[in-house]
């Protein structure tokens, strides 16, 4: 039978406050070290959507900032 991991606190709010600044994998990464478990990706990603937390989708520009169009705006 499968054992399901129960997340800490601590855990979740470590997700929460650097899901912005991280990929999943590099997480999942940090919280093995952290706690000393196997910790996957995918463990990561679910426990971020139960949370409600939605990553912004695509990949982010080079620069973080937005290119200039044809008239000079943001666009």
């Amino acid at each position: 039978m499968k054992s399901y991991k129960k997340w800490t606190l601590s855990e979740q709010d470590f997700i929460r406050n650097n899901c912005v600044l991280m990929h999943d994998a590099l997480l999942a990464s940090k919280l093995s070290q952290m706690t000393g478990q196997n910790i996957s990706a995918e463990m990561v990603r679910n426990q971020r959507r139960k949370q409600q937390i939605v990553k912004k989708a695509g990949r982010p520009t080079k620069s973080g900032v937005k290119p200039l169009d044809n008239e000079g705006k943001i666009g």
